[in-house]
């Protein structure tokens, strides 16, 4: 995770690319098609529309408490004194590790970096579904083979197969209010597990309501973090988007020899003939790919139904604003990203995986 060692001279993406992306996710001619997440999820949706126990949008404090309870993994929530010296701890440790790849990345032409991001998306999605375009226009097979991809040639040549034989394509599955419901049962999914760290009561119980206004005015007297959390975010982004081009190309990506195999990759891209496909197979990945996890959305529903007596009682409350929140959410997602993309948590400095 370095600047680049040679000029981003990286051209745009070629259309063949989110186009190979989209026949892939067609089923292939020797499988039978498998239901579309959309398709599971409208399934599962339908018997809830016009239930009295799906909340329009999150109850603002069921909400607050969703969102402490992703965090409780991380940071001592009900210990403050702990808490305090595991922020001061934590924000040290991003001054010392992740700032430096940040102001590195800050000097990296805009353009280029953005067109070498997205080669390096388009080759993740086409080789999550089986294909790697390194190993398709023959400059690297070894992602394809640390994989266990099969034969490019043979891959490619059945993905074309489906798409010159296929039939009628179905449409999107969740109309607008559907997929409304899916993102607010989502959100509530992590009530359903919400840690004995919390030291809460059970989302049934009569008192969890005032054991959750009690915790957040206990979280609402911390002073605020001297970080900008939508600064974080922006520096989360592109911590991300380096490691996708290093998960994409390799650790020698941002070299002469590595921005070279990426422009003749794109370049093979471009020049590769590919048969038409209907538009609504072109715009149906955006769509899935916003949706959020199904396990999500019914622990969310499992929540909301076996506790309408506790969100009903919710509703109407105003919980403390917690200052401290967002910067924390802000915090959890960065460090979700250096553990479970660059391997190191943000107070464990690692100067190998970091720069």
């Amino acid at each position: 995770m370095t600047a680049p060692k040679a000029s981003l001279a990286v051209g745009a993406v070629p259309i063949q690319m989110p186009t190979m992306v989209a026949m892939l996710g067609l089923p292939m001619p020797e499988s039978a098609p498998a239901p579309r997440i959309d398709m599971k999820m409208a399934a599962v949706l339908t018997p809830m529309v016009g239930q009295s126990w799906v909340p329009p949008k999150p109850p603002a404090l069921m909400g607050k408490m969703a969102s402490l309870s992703s965090l409780a993994a991380l940071l001592p929530l009900t210990d403050i004194a702990a808490l305090m010296q595991e922020l001061q701890e934590m924000v040290s440790s991003l001054a010392e590790n992740v700032q430096p790849v940040l102001s590195a990345a800050a000097y990296m032409p805009k353009k280029p970096m953005f067109n070498m991001v997205m080669a390096a998306r388009m080759t993740l999605s086409m080789r999550a579904q089986g294909l790697c375009p390194m190993d398709l226009s023959g400059l690297d097979s070894t992602f394809a083979q640390a994989e266990g991809l099969p034969p490019a040639p043979g891959k490619f040549n059945a993905t074309m197969g489906a798409v010159r034989g296929m039939g009628p394509i179905p449409k999107f599955a969740l109309p607008i209010p559907m997929q409304t419901m899916a993102m607010t049962l989502a959100s509530l999914g992590p009530l359903e597990t919400i840690p004995t760290s919390l030291a809460m009561p059970p989302v049934s119980s009569t008192s969890f309501a005032g054991a959750a206004m009690a915790l957040l005015a206990k979280l609402a007297t911390l002073p605020p973090l001297p970080i900008d959390a939508s600064k974080l975010l922006s520096e989360l982004a592109t911590l991300t988007d380096l490691a996708a081009i290093q998960a994409a190309f390799g650790e020698g990506a941002m070299t002469t020899a590595g921005v070279g195999k990426v422009q003749a990759m794109l370049n093979y891209m471009a020049r590769l003939p590919l048969p038409p496909i209907p538009p609504l197979a072109l715009g149906l990945q955006p769509k899935l790919d916003m949706l959020p996890p199904l396990p999500a959305v019914e622990a969310g529903a499992r929540v909301a139904s076996l506790n309408v007596q506790t969100f009903n009682q919710t509703m109407s409350l105003s919980p403390p604003r917690v200052p401290i929140l967002t910067p924390l959410m802000a915090l959890n997602a960065l460090k979700n990203v250096l553990a479970d993309i660059l391997g190191v948590e943000p107070h464990s400095g690692c100067p190998v995986c970091m720069g």
